[in-house]
């Protein structure tokens, strides 16, 4: 029985329990929930019994998916400490965030452990897609390469990304770049390319060939697909952008269920050289 189930058991009606999320989020002191529309006269309730959480002090309802190009969050305070600005802790890494204003994604644990892994040392790296530098702090920490590049649009998570290579002493092999990652990454440097966005990922295939090594790479593509396509699509979409370069498919996972029949996967492909005579794309 799940925690929210079993602290409620004497306050709500059998059919209310059954609607209660089976799960929820949790960064820093600040936990986030999300409720269907039936259990919103039980908010005051709900919230209670997070609170009762060990160092919770703040919950937090999602009231829609991340939006816009900055991926910004959707949620509304409604109990406990106002302030949404926390500092999570995991896997030896230290992430300062408002969680109300930039995307970070608890059920994205194991890839961001994974990550760091798959780098052999004195790989550079170009994570295309930074945030707050929840792929590119981990690869920096535990990696050992020789430059990562954090490319990120949304001004408030780049600052906070330029606050968490402070916090955690990786200010010499993380260099910030804020902007258009069309624009500001560098081209022809990477051994290693991370495309950690969904949604729109395969837009920037192309993007992520041109900023590999003509030698060839990694590409770790992130992608938001129908379960009956669950890897079909996105390495069709890697084998189309590759436009006949070597791929070899190295891993594929599902990362977690996105939504009802959409499943949020994860494709490492390498990517061989470019041939004498032939451009990027």
């Amino acid at each position: 029985m799940g925690y929210l189930r079993a602290s409620l058991g004497n306050r709500l009606t059998s059919e209310e329990l059954q609607l209660l999320p089976a799960g929820f989020d949790r960064v820093g002191h600040v936990v986030i929930v999300s409720l269907p529309p039936e259990l919103m006269h039980r908010t005051p309730d709900i919230a209670h019994a997070l609170l009762e959480l060990k160092n919770v002090h703040t919950v937090a309802l999602r009231e829609g998916a991340i939006a816009g190009r900055h991926r910004e969050p959707r949620l509304k305070v409604i109990a406990g400490d106002p302030s949404t600005e926390t500092v999570h802790r995991e896997g030896g890494c230290w992430f300062k965030l408002d969680v109300a204003r930039v995307m970070f994604s608890p059920g994205n644990l194991y890839e961001r452990a994974r990550l760091p892994k798959l780098v052999e040392p004195g790989e550079v790296i170009v994570d295309l897609f930074a945030g707050i530098g929840q792929f590119s702090i981990p690869i920096a920490k535990h990696a050992g390469p020789s430059r990562v590049y954090a490319v990120e649009l949304n001004p408030v998570a780049c600052g906070y990304l330029r606050e968490n290579i402070r916090l955690n002493l990786v200010g010499h092999v993380v260099k910030p770049l804020l902007g258009d990652c069309s624009a500001v990454a560098p081209r022809g440097v990477a051994d290693r390319v991370v495309l950690g966005i969904l949604h729109v990922t395969h837009r920037y295939l192309p993007l992520a060939l041109e900023v590999l090594k003509p030698s060839g790479g990694a590409i770790h593509y992130h992608e938001s697909v129908p379960s009956g396509l669950r890897f079909e699509r996105p390495i069709k979409r890697i084998l189309g952008a590759a436009a006949g370069r070597e791929v070899e498919i190295l891993g594929k996972r599902v990362v977690k269920r996105y939504a009802p029949g959409v499943d949020h996967v994860v494709i490492d492909a390498r990517v061989g050289k470019i041939e004498c005579g032939k451009s990027a794309l």
